[in-house]
């Protein structure tokens, strides 16, 4: 079961530790997509979802752990003698440093550099008599975290979810709160006036828009925000 012990050590690496307890059917899923044999995939999903991994994880003997899946799951001896070497590979002491080491490395990593988002939007500005105008608009957000411990309180579920998240995934979950914020500032500021025609200076050309204090409570510090928009209608 080498094979299964490397492809769940990098599942872990990949997703965290909780998926492998929140999300069973999704490990199953992933190994059989990854060439695991199908017979293979169901007993660690069996196992999974009775919780073998945490004790194999807290630490216990193979002979321990094999009569518990034995007796949890009626599979012969041999099988549940496999299935607790290979979770107790899984969770050896060498891998477990490893882990413990590398917890919040790429929140860490993240919190060193500078990053910027780029933001395209569009929606309808509902002028009067039920006219519709589209419009668009584009905006470049620069920043830096500022305040380290408001960001992790911020992705607190992300990172207990998954303490092993990659700088890289930590941007894209900000992209995505960023510009779902862009988007709702600006179809709040098309609808804020049916008389009133948008004014794409006025929402992005001064350095700042509506949701800016909201990333700042979020730890982040704005370095520069830029945008510029375009109407297209006929009356």
């Amino acid at each position: 079961m080498n094979d299964v012990t490397e492809f769940l050590k990098n599942y872990i690496w990949k997703h965290g530790f909780e998926t492998l307890s929140a999300n069973p059917y999704a490990v199953y899923t992933s190994m059989v997509k990854n060439g695991i044999e199908a017979k293979t995939a169901r007993l660690v999903l069996i196992t999974l979802m009775s919780g073998t991994h945490e004790m194999a994880k807290k630490g216990c003997s193979a002979d321990a752990l094999a009569e518990h899946i034995q007796a949890e799951h009626f599979v012969n001896k041999k099988t549940a003698k496999d299935l607790a070497t290979m979770y107790l590979t899984l969770f050896s002491d060498e891998n477990k440093k490893s882990w413990n080491a590398s917890e919040e490395a790429g929140f860490e990593a993240f919190c060193q550099a500078e990053w910027t988002i780029e933001w395209e939007g569009n929606c309808d500005w509902h002028a009067k008599h039920g006219v519709r105008y589209p419009c668009t608009a584009e905006a470049s957000v620069t920043f830096t975290v500022q305040d380290k411990a408001a960001l992790r309180r911020h992705l607190s579920s992300e990172l207990h979810a998954n303490p092993f998240l990659t700088e890289d995934d930590i941007f894209g979950i900000l992209v995505s709160q960023v510009e779902s914020d862009l988007d709702s500032d600006m179809q709040e500021y098309c609808d804020a006036d049916d008389y009133y025609e948008p004014n794409w200076e006025e929402f992005v050309g001064e350095g700042t828009c509506d949701s800016e204090e909201k990333w700042t409570s979020w730890g982040l510090e704005i370095v520069e925000f830029t945008g510029s928009g375009d109407m297209d209608y006929e009356i």
